[in-house]
């Protein structure tokens, strides 16, 4: 009995995008699958979104409302892509090392196979190394052979979806650009020297490539283009430098995204210290030029960073009541209270008369009171309201949900009130509370000093 699971809630599309179901189906034959993913390409890498049982007749079978773009089907090692724009079918048979379209499909996805179908060896040799016994004895005449014929076979890549035909046609020339690159820098049982590589690899590095960010599109986008780097970097005969190793890589590329791509997915793994990852903030940060790359560049900071006191505080930057942006760094010099709240807290209210008698007490002194409020985004003007018929004083931010201030302190709870000394040093991050005279002789200590 065929098994066709149909996927409605993970791989669903944002407005704008394609509003008609795709529906994927086909059965599993020779490869060695418990289960069939698909995945989405995501700034270019791939994210699996759903999983389909694979039937005792070996059918598996998705159905989908999806955002326009290439998607991949079968395992998380091995997998194929597919093209899917709302509305189309695709028949597809997951074979031990390739997959096979049947039946009705696409003609974006027809289309695809061409090409898929011409550089299944190629792709299986280059990248899926540890299924075959390849070196350079067979794998350059092939791949010789297969750079003979693209440019045919290019010509001949026309679904009639003008848009489709320009993004494969790219992905063609990054793809095999790849496949070259990455065959050297896999396992071998032989590794050839350089006079002995075919005259493709000479014109691989290029002025003209990765000078805008659509190889993000491709599900190995990323491979893509840290293979590249390091490909590029080690044809100029550079000596490995450990402080000038990234600057030389992001130096191949022409587009501040993909320097962000870059040094998100390569450098940032590596780092061991949150002082290495502030370092990198620092001479980066500019790069990080879309919400996906900074929501990532601070999950590796959160990740690293640890809340003893004496520590570094981990910054933070929110609007204030008139809009502007306030970070917790803009402070240096004084000792800060920072009250972490919502309207929405019980225990939130009830520490607010003592809170404004604190602040009365210590007016004039060198302490910022710093509130930074949990709402939701969606909810400023109840918070800006509550504000004001609360008489609240001080700085007053809105943090938007449980954005990084929480992820980074560790916070699961609110009120949460946290003392920084005037270097931006931690003194608590679980400070008692403005009801405890305990507070107010932590912050008097710290004016001191």
């Amino acid at each position: 009995m065929k098994n066709y699971l149909f996927i409605l809630i993970l791989c669903l599309s944002l407005p704008g995008h394609a509003q008609e179901y795709s529906a994927i189906k086909g059965f599993v034959k020779g490869a060695k699958l418990k289960e069939v993913t698909l995945y989405k390409t995501v700034d270019g890498s791939i994210q699996a979104c759903a999983t389909s049982r694979i039937g005792a007749d070996g059918s598996f079978g998705f159905l989908l409302k999806p955002e326009t773009g290439f998607y991949s089907i079968g395992g998380e090692r091995l997998n194929f892509p597919v093209y899917l724009k709302g509305g189309e079918q695709v028949n597809i048979d997951l074979l031990e090392t390739r997959a096979q379209l049947n039946g009705k499909n696409s003609k974006e996805n027809k289309t695809l196979y061409s090409w898929v179908d011409y550089a299944a060896n190629i792709r299986l040799k280059a990248v899926f190394f540890e299924l075959t016994r390849s070196n350079y004895e067979d794998f350059f005449p092939e791949f010789e052979t297969y750079v003979k014929g693209l440019e045919q076979l290019k010509s001949k890549l026309r679904s009639g979806n003008k848009a489709f035909d320009v993004i494969l046609s790219d992905y063609v020339d990054y793809a095999t650009d790849y496949y070259a690159i990455i065959f050297l820098h896999t396992p071998r049982e032989k590794h050839p020297e350089k006079s002995m590589r075919p005259e493709y690899y000479s014109h691989i590095v290029s002025a003209r490539k990765y000078t805008d960010d659509k190889v993000l599109q491709f599900p190995e986008g990323i491979k893509m283009l840290i293979s590249y780097t390091s490909f590029a970097y080690n044809e100029d005969g550079k000596k490995y430098d450990v402080e000038s190793y990234t600057d030389d890589c992001l130096s191949y590329l022409g587009n501040d995204r993909l320097k962000g791509e870059y040094v998100v997915n390569n450098s940032f793994r590596s780092f061991k210290s949150y002082d290495q990852y502030l370092n990198a903030m620092e001479k980066f940060g500019k790069y990080l030029v879309t919400p996906s790359l900074k929501m990532r560049a601070e999950a590796v900071g959160t990740k690293l960073y640890d809340t003893k006191a004496g520590g570094q505080a981990a910054d933070f930057t929110y609007p204030d009541v008139d809009g502007k942006m306030v970070s917790l760094s803009d402070f240096k010099g004084k000792v800060v209270l920072v009250d972490v709240w919502a309207t929405w807290c019980g225990p939130c209210r009830q520490q607010i008369p003592y809170l404004k008698k604190l602040e009365e007490e210590m007016h004039g002194t060198d302490v910022v009171f710093v509130g930074v409020s949990v709402d939701e985004s969606k909810d400023k003007q109840k918070w800006l309201d509550f504000i004001k018929t609360e008489g609240l004083k001080g700085v007053q931010l809105l943090a938007g949900g449980w954005s990084k201030i929480t992820k980074d302190y560790k916070i699961t709870g609110i009120p949460r009130f946290m003392v920084f000394d005037k270097k931006g040093n931690i003194v608590s991050v679980d400070a008692p509370r403005p009801s405890s005279p305990e507070l107010k002789k932590m912050l008097e200590n710290e004016l001191k000093k």
